[in-house]
Order: structure tokens, then C-alpha cells, then sequence
């Protein structure tokens, strides 16, 4: 099959097509950089392109969510794909249907190579969290930061609140990755959970769609249960907090980690405004 082979299929042989088209998509985008990355990188690459492609009624928007997710613009992508920025635009905006397979490799591969340019930050953060059992769209954001930040500084930005320790606050971070809670933090186990704070613990977690707080430090509690060390992100930032449950403040006070709630009100809000969070301009 070649590469003009398009996603949008009719009904009666959409899902056998899609997956065959998936796994050609998958072989031609992973064969080229077999020889350039690593294993964890590949299964990244894999699972953003298997995403897009399988985006059977709006596959523009899966890719603009990469795109946001790896801290690009659209008029940067274009000029890495010498490309028009108004291709980047009618794809992500639908205008474009259906993107050729090898358009995803491209698209998946500029990505990549763009945030290797930079360090590789991204998608350092992003390839630990590729897993079977945790859906990519439950994670919003993540990201490593080039330096240590205190971690004051991202709850400052965030307009947080902080209800326990704020002197632990000075502590640095190396990074954030934020949930979709109601979709990942109250679904997963212990372990999966262990593997969003990514490459280091010394991380932030910020966690949107929250009611109470109750689940979600529940849910870190458990995590250190059966570990020889205590493993907990350095600082929680809650969002979406209708009525606070006074047992999830209990609980970030036991286990010494501050707790902060975000007043911005809205998830989509929040997210935009961390992925401006500039780390060397607020040190």
C-alpha cells in the first residue's frame, strides 16, 4: 500500500483498513529512526502516530495536541517541514481531512527532531509515560525544565494557593507533568502511577478536573506503600477543586508534601498558562 493511502475509509472496512494502514505507518516511521533513538523514543513515536491515525473523525486535532504538548508553534513546525504555516493551520483545523501516512511520519518526525535540537526535554518527559495501560490523552502536558526551578515559582504562576508545607517549596524541580485526573490518577495502579512523575521525582504534579482531592492523594499515598523509599512528586497543584476534602490536606501533611490549589478555573486555562511558564525568566 502506498503511501497515498488516506485514513478517512468507508464503514464497512474502516477498522481493518485503519489497522492496516497503522501498522505500515508505524513500520515506515520507526524503520527510518530505528538506528537513531532509543527504544523508549521509538515506542513515543509509535504511540503519536498510532493516535493520529486511528483519530478516525478529527485526526487535526490529536496532532495539534502533540504539537502544544511538545511546546512548538505552528509557524515553526512549518519552516522545520518547509512547509506553509497554513498547511500546519488546515490540518489542525480540519479544513484538511484526512493527512496522508506519510504526512504523520513527517509531522511525527518534525516533532521530534525540533525538541532534539533543544535537548530533547519533552520528549525525555513524554517517553516514560508511554504505556498500554495509560491513555495518552489523560496526560495534558509534561515537561523537563533546562535548569532546577524552586518549585515556589510554578505554584506563583499558577496562582496556587498553598495549604501544607510552603517552606518545602524552595526545594527545586526538574520538571511537571499534568493529568487529566478524572481520566488517569483515579484509574491507575501504584505503579503506573510512579511513572508519571517521569525521569525524576523531583517533579511537579498537577492534577485538573478535581472535586475534591480526596482520590488523587489517596492515590500518592498508595504509591509508597511496599517501596524502601518514600517516592512522591515535590509539590501537588490541584485544579478544579469544588469542596476540599480535609483528608486529602491530612494526607499531604503526613508525607511532608506541599499542596497547593490553583485558582484559575479552568483546565484548558491552567494548561496554557504552564506551558508559558519560563523557567529562567522567573528564577
Amino acid at each position: 500500500m502506498s503511501s497515498s493511502v488516506r485514513v478517512g475509509l468507508t464503514a464497512s472496512t474502516q477498522n481493518e483498513s485503519i489497522f492496516v494502514v497503522c501498522t505500515i505507518l508505524i513500520y515506515i516511521l520507526t524503520g527510518r529512526m530505528r538506528m537513531e533513538s532509543s527504544e523508549a523514543l521509538q515506542r513515543l513515536a509509535e504511540a503519536m502516530a498510532g493516535e493520529i491515525c486511528l483519530a478516525e473523525s478529527d485526526p487535526g486535532s490529536v496532532m495539534r495536541s502533540w504539537r502544544e504538548r511538545f511546546h512548538i508553534s505552528q509557524k515553526s513546525l512549518a519552516k522545520h517541514l518547509s512547509v506553509s504555516p497554513s498547511v500546519i493551520s488546515d490540518y489542525e483545523s480540519g479544513r484538511r481531512k484526512s493527512p496522508r501516512v506519510e504526512t504523520i511520519k513527517r509531522f511525527v518526525e518534525g516533532l521530534i527532531e525540533m525538541d532534539a535540537a533543544e535537548g530533547g526535554r519533552v520528549a525525555m518527559a513524554l517517553e516514560k509515560l508511554i504505556d498500554p495501560e495509560i491513555t495518552s490523552d489523560a496526560i495534558l502536558d509534561s515537561r523537563e525544565f533546562g535548569v532546577p526551578v524552586p518549585a515556589r515559582l510554578l505554584a506563583e504562576h499558577l496562582e496556587c494557593r498553598i495549604l501544607t508545607h510552603p517552606n518545602l517549596l524552595d526545594r527545586d524541580i526538574y520538571g511537571y507533568t499534568a493529568l487529566d485526573s478524572v481520566k488517569a490518577i483515579v484509574s491507575l495502579t501504584p505503579q503506573q502511577l510512579l511513572k508519571l512523575y517521569g525521569g525524576t521525582t523531583q517533579r511537579g504534579a498537577i492534577l485538573t478536573n478535581v472535586t475534591t482531592g480526596r482520590s488523587p492523594m489517596v492515590a500518592i499515598k498508595s504509591s509508597q506503600i511496599g517501596t524502601s523509599a518514600a517516592v512522591k512528586p515535590a509539590v501537588v497543584v490541584l485544579q478544579g477543586v469544588k469542596e476540599l476534602d480535609p483528608l486529602a490536606v491530612k494526607i499531604a501533611d503526613s508525607i511532608h508534601l506541599p499542596l497547593c490549589v490553583s485558582e484559575i478555573s479552568s483546565a484548558e486555562e491552567l494548561i496554557r498558562r504552564v506551558r508559558q511558564f519560563e523557567p529562567l525568566l522567573s528564577k
